[in-house]
């Protein structure tokens, strides 16, 4: 356990984001740990008893549980780094309110409110690690997190209690006035203080700065009102729906599919793929798939398909979408974060806000995943193979595992299909998850214009 500590701090720090995660998650957990490790103590001098523990243990737990599976989504409008820092420093405060207050049932509240942080922190932070770091860095990260938080168990469960008896109780009193200071109550009181410390540590680590405040964002999303000044986003008319998968998967007979049925319900539609979508794109296309271009680095190769996607949004995907069409492209951002994250083992993180700014942001209404396994979609290629096609299988089983990843994190945007199925039965899923997010192939000027109810065709 000491080797897989050692070893995985080396590998602790690698980014500022990794690096505010890690300590977050680490002080927010010692919060819930602490807890265990003195409320024995605790609940002796308050005379709970064994009932009192059981409640306190019990509290703190399902506050865990109930913060793990509720908070992100209640608080889902909230930025999702500002949230994690945010939750450590609740975990912080509660616990120092629980020392201070030498009471059984506000103790098991505030156990409860330290539970639901911790809760928060470790499923955010777990989730932004899982996208930030791939391969074995991230499996290294993980274990020695793991590993870190094992060790915190042991020293609360020992030291905790130690430290407890050694600071002892004693009674301060004011004039008429007196209180209890009690040795397990201190110790909450100085963890809370650290995971407080930690928190705001973590934060100016993981936040990527804001125009707005945390106290201003939070207030907004408390009340249900935009988060700032709003963003004067463009409301695109057109539909964006993007194929997606490794090799062989059957992308291209999918969108041609698509685009025929669509074309029979009376939409234009516009099929495009990445790369080589716009004269700039067919010459990076060139470059990119060439396999004499051996000595090309992963982080050039990002950047090209980052430069290749830019030029395809501006020249071909947005003015499509601006005037209501259905756009059908084959491959978008994901396939970077595919290939070049996890088949390269590039940072996801880095590659994904990359492409955010390359397309301004623009995400796909939806993204069809055509899973098959490398093994069977590189021998539908036959003939010659460009420079990706022609990787290592393994490479092509990290592009897998990273797009399955993907579609797992975002299962509303995603539709994940079995591509060794027949073509028929892939093409009317697709329709049968496509139909409902289609726009009214009418114009909504349609009466305005002829002064009549439009005369719709079955």
């Amino acid at each position: 356990m000491l080797r897989t500590f050692w070893d995985g701090m080396r590998f602790a720090g690698i980014t500022p984001l990794v690096r505010g995660l890690l300590l977050g998650m680490l002080g927010a957990f010692a919060t819930s740990v602490v807890v265990i490790g003195v409320g024995r103590i605790l609940v002796d001098r308050l005379a709970a008893g064994n009932a009192g523990f059981g409640v306190l243990f019990a509290a703190v737990s399902a506050g865990m549980a109930l913060g793990a599976f509720v908070g992100p989504r209640v608080l889902r409008a909230l930025n999702r780094r500002r949230l994690f820092a945010l939750s450590v420093g609740v975990s912080g405060a509660a616990l120092l309110l629980t020392g201070l207050i030498p009471n059984m049932v506000l103790a098991a509240v505030l156990a409860s409110i330290t539970g639901v942080g911790v809760g928060i922190a470790w499923v955010i932070g777990t989730g932004l690690l899982a996208r930030e770091i791939e391969g074995d860095l991230r499996e290294r990260t993980l274990a020695f997190l793991h590993t870190a938080a094992r060790v915190l168990l042991l020293v609360s469960l020992t030291v905790a209690p130690l430290i407890a008896g050694l600071i002892g109780d004693h009674r301060l009193d004011v004039r008429d006035l007196g209180y209890d200071v009690l040795g397990a109550g201190a110790v909450l009181v100085l963890a809370g203080l650290t995971a407080l410390l930690l928190a705001v540590l973590s934060y100016r680590q993981v936040d990527e700065g804001s125009e707005v405040s945390l106290f201003a964002e939070l207030i907004a999303v408390l009340r249900g009102v935009p988060v700032g000044p709003e963003k004067e986003d463009e409301r695109l008319p057109g539909t964006f729906i993007v194929l997606e998968g490794g090799e062989g998967a059957g992308k291209s007979t999918q969108a041609r599919q698509l685009s025929i049925w669509l074309r029979d319900e009376g939409f234009e539609v516009v099929t495009t793929r990445e790369p080589g979508s716009t004269k700039l794109g067919m010459r990076l296309r060139a470059l990119l798939l060439d396999k004499d271009q051996t000595g090309m680095s992963p982080r050039a190769e990002a950047l090209l398909y980052g430069a290749d996607r830019a030029d395809h949004v501006s020249q071909v995907i947005l003015p499509a979408l601006r005037r209501g069409a259905i756009v059908i492209s084959d491959r978008y951002v994901d396939s970077t974060l595919a290939y070049q994250g996890a088949g390269r083992e590039l940072s996801v993180g880095e590659i994904r806000r990359i492409n955010e700014w390359a397309t301004d942001e623009l995400v796909p209404d939806l993204t069809v995943l055509l899973d098959v396994p490398p093994a069977s979609g590189l021998a539908r290629l036959g003939g010659t193979t460009d420079r990706i096609e022609s990787e290592s299988e393994d490479f092509h089983e990290r592009v897998r595992a990273g797009f399955r990843r993907l579609a797992e994190g975002e299962p509303e945007r995603y539709l994940v299909v079995d591509a060794q199925g027949a073509q028929e039965d892939i093409t009317r899923e697709i329709q049968r998850r496509v139909r409902p997010i289609l726009p009214d192939p009418v114009p909504q000027d349609a009466e305005a214009i002829t002064g009549m109810m439009p005369i719709i065709k079955e």
